[in-house]
């Protein structure tokens, strides 16, 4: 584990299909903490409920005042219904949001794929 010099800090959160990782990166980029739902030894469709994304928030936040952070940064990726509710649960706490951005990145259909010929 690093040791912070500054206050503030940067929360990654990747939304697969069957997954939700956590990852707190320093300012400059270097990885501090990381979690996921299923590290938290939930398997299976149970990951995407609320009941197990809230029980692996409260173990980053808990690593988080360890780290004796006071601001936070938050980046989202992916699709899902449950965004609202982490950015819902980091509101109710101490931690002052500097920024919230969403990079999920959408397609705008791209290249026309051949049609595949038929024997």
């Amino acid at each position: 584990m690093l040791l912070i010099k500054s206050k503030s800090l940067v929360l990654k959160v990747l939304f697969t299909s069957t997954n939700i990782l956590y990852c707190l990166v320093s300012i400059q980029g270097n990885v501090i903490f990381w979690t996921s739902v299923g590290a938290q030894k939930i398997k299976g469709t149970k990951k995407i409920t609320s009941i197990a994304i809230e029980t692996t928030l409260k173990q980053l936040f808990k690593e988080i005042n360890m780290l004796g952070c006071k601001y936070l940064h938050i980046q989202l990726k992916g699709f899902n219904k449950n965004k609202k509710f982490i950015l819902k649960f980091f509101k109710q706490t101490k931690l002052e949001i500097l920024s919230i951005s969403d990079q999920t990145s959408l397609p705008h259909n791209g290249c026309k794929i051949r049609k595949t010929k038929r024997l």
